[in-house]
């Protein structure tokens, strides 16, 4: 499957991360607060699609490494702080952010809740809407 590509509210530039520390991300990045974690690759068609409808939203929050900071630059989201997490197959991303039935589609947004619980998925292209919409809630709880 290839890398998958996490933009992540962490310091740039992006650092290469072990899918075994998919685990940690979810605590390590939330500091108490809703987290997303959205995951793509630079070989996603659907990736393409989606990224100028998400580029709001995504700047409103707070196959390597050269190809995802591309993909990045061409959508204007270099600023972003992310990081590429070497996760050759979905299994043990999927476990670690707590959506066991995630086969690996991408893209694919998490969000979660201040006390670190998954609060809502969004598989494939996701509504920029709907998503906002749901981030606000979890911003208000």
């Amino acid at each position: 499957m290839g890398a998958l590509l996490a933009a992540l509210l962490i310091a740039a530039p992006m650092p290469v991360r072990p899918a075994t520390d998919a685990a940690k991300l979810v605590a390590e990045l939330s500091h108490g607060k809703p987290l997303v974690l959205h995951f793509f690759a630079s070989w996603c068609a659907a990736c393409e699609v989606e990224f100028p409808h998400l580029r709001p939203g995504l700047l409103a929050l707070p196959a390597d490494r050269a190809k995802a900071e591309e993909m990045l630059r061409r959508f204007r989201l270099a600023k972003l702080p992310a990081l590429l997490l070497d996760a050759p197959e979905p299994a043990t991303v999927a476990q670690a952010v707590g959506e066991p039935s995630w086969d690996g589609t991408l893209p694919a947004t998490f969000l979660f809740d201040a006390h670190g619980k998954l609060a809502r998925s969004f598989i494939g292209i996701s509504d920029p809407a709907q998503l906002a919409a749901e981030l606000k809630k979890l911003q208000t709880n």
